[in-house]
Formats: structure tokens, C-alpha cells, sequence
């Protein structure tokens, strides 16, 4: 389990954050949480494909960064990620949006807030970024990172509509995708759902409308494009099979 706690600029007055990329701080990821509103920028580099959880039944969407667990094609050897983009749920570790509760005019209310995992192999006092400044206050780093929070709670919030549609309108298709390697070996991804393109070409007008006013229409479209990045992940995969 990891240890969350409220950030505060006492307790954490001296943290700085390792934002290099590396497996050893836990960027050896398979797959990596993304949503409608970050999908046109995914869609240039990463297959976006869909999960449903067993617990809920609910779908999620990921970005695939790599073709087998704990591997993720995009990190180079110089501890670089290897692209022009890094999805916001991977840029903003160790960080989270968290919830306290606080009394405003009389009321309690909740009120987001930034955790950090205290376990985050990041965390460090001498090298990286600086949370705080000197005096206690934000710095532009942390600044940032509550922005891309910003961006992914909201971005849970629009996916719960996004699939409501989608599951409605009969949208999402489970796929099998044969792989076979250079070095002769064949591999199967499975288990995801992606787009059924027949079905999105034969929509009413009306169900195009209501996607198109909720502003899932292009995210749909841009989902659907993603999965031509499949053969960059193949040749990223065969890339590396040579070097070893």
C-alpha cells in the first residue's frame, strides 16, 4: 500500500522531486491512465485502448506504452522519455488529488488538495526539482503539477459520461492483436476494447449530435486513429530485441 499524505510546505519543506525517467522509479509501465480530453495529444504517439475493470464493470481508457507487462517501450537508456509527449498520469507522480475537509462559512466542505506518496522512489532532499521555495511558498513546478491534477480530475469526471455513451450506443469492441517479432517470436495483445468502427460509421444523426455537443465525438475519432501507433510499438519492440 502506499503512503499518501497532505502536501504542506513544513513537512515537506525540503522535498525536490527526480523528474528524470527511469524503470527504477517506477515508470515501467505497460499501460497508463489517459481520457477524452488528453486523447488528441495521445493519439500522435500512443495506441489509446479501453479496459474494463472487473470490481466495477467500468471502462477505462489507457494509453499502451509497451507489449508486455512492466515494459514501457517510450523510456530511452539516458533516463529520457523517448517522445514528444508524456501522458499527464505519468507526469504528475508522485502526486494525487486528494480531499479535505474544510469549514467555509459554517459549512464543511471538501476541498481538493495535492497528496504525495511519501514511498515514491522521486522523493529526495538533494537533487530534482524543488516544491517549495526557501520562504514556504509554491514553486513554478509544483504550480504545474496542480494544474495537470486539475486536468485529470476533471478528466475522470468527463470519462464517467464519455462511457455512459459509449456503452449506450454500442461503441466499444473487444480486439486480439496477433504480434509477430523479429526474432520469430509470436505474441498476443488481448484483454482491451477499442473502437467498433463499423458501428461509429452507422450512428444516427441524432446519436452523432449528442456525442458531438458532449465533446466526444473527436476524442472518438482521434481513439480510433491511435491504433496505427500499434506498429511504432512494434518497431520500438524489435528496436530493442536487436540491442540485446
Amino acid at each position: 500500500m502506499s503512503n499518501h499524505q497532505m502536501l504542506n510546505n513544513e513537512q515537506h519543506k525540503n522535498l525536490k522531486v527526480y523528474t528524470k525517467r527511469s524503470s527504477d522509479l517506477g515508470d515501467n509501465v505497460m499501460i497508463t491512465l489517459t481520457f477524452p480530453s488528453e486523447f488528441y495529444a495521445i493519439q500522435s504517439y500512443y495506441p489509446i485502448v479501453f479496459y474494463k475493470t472487473e470490481s466495477t464493470e467500468e471502462f477505462q481508457a489507457f494509453a499502451l506504452l509497451g507489449l508486455e507487462k512492466k515494459e514501457n517501450l517510450f523510456l530511452s537508456s539516458d533516463e529520457r522519455w523517448d517522445c514528444g509527449y508524456v501522458p499527464h498520469t505519468i507526469k504528475a507522480q508522485p502526486f494525487l488529488i486528494g480531499y479535505q475537509n474544510q469549514e467555509i462559512n459554517g459549512q464543511i466542505q471538501k476541498q481538493k488538495v495535492i497528496h504525495l506518496d511519501v514511498d515514491s522512489p522521486r522523493l529526495n532532499e538533494h537533487e530534482g526539482e524543488s516544491i517549495f521555495t526557501q520562504y514556504g511558498q509554491n514553486t513554478p513546478f509544483i504550480e504545474h503539477i496542480g494544474d495537470i491534477l486539475g486536468e485529470i480530475d476533471q478528466g475522470f469526471e468527463d470519462s464517467k459520461q464519455f462511457f455512459h455513451l459509449l456503452n449506450q450506443f454500442n461503441l466499444l469492441e473487444k480486439f486480439v492483436f496477433d504480434i509477430k517479432l523479429n526474432d520469430q517470436s509470436n505474441n498476443r495483445l488481448s484483454g482491451f476494447y477499442t473502437v467498433n468502427e463499423d458501428t461509429l460509421s452507422s450512428l444516427s444523426s441524432q446519436q452523432l449530435f449528442e456525442l458531438n455537443q458532449k465533446g466526444f465525438l473527436k476524442p472518438l475519432y482521434m481513439a480510433s486513429a491511435s491504433m496505427l501507433n500499434m506498429s511504432e510499438l512494434i518497431k520500438r519492440k524489435n528496436q530493442r530485441l536487436q540491442i540485446k
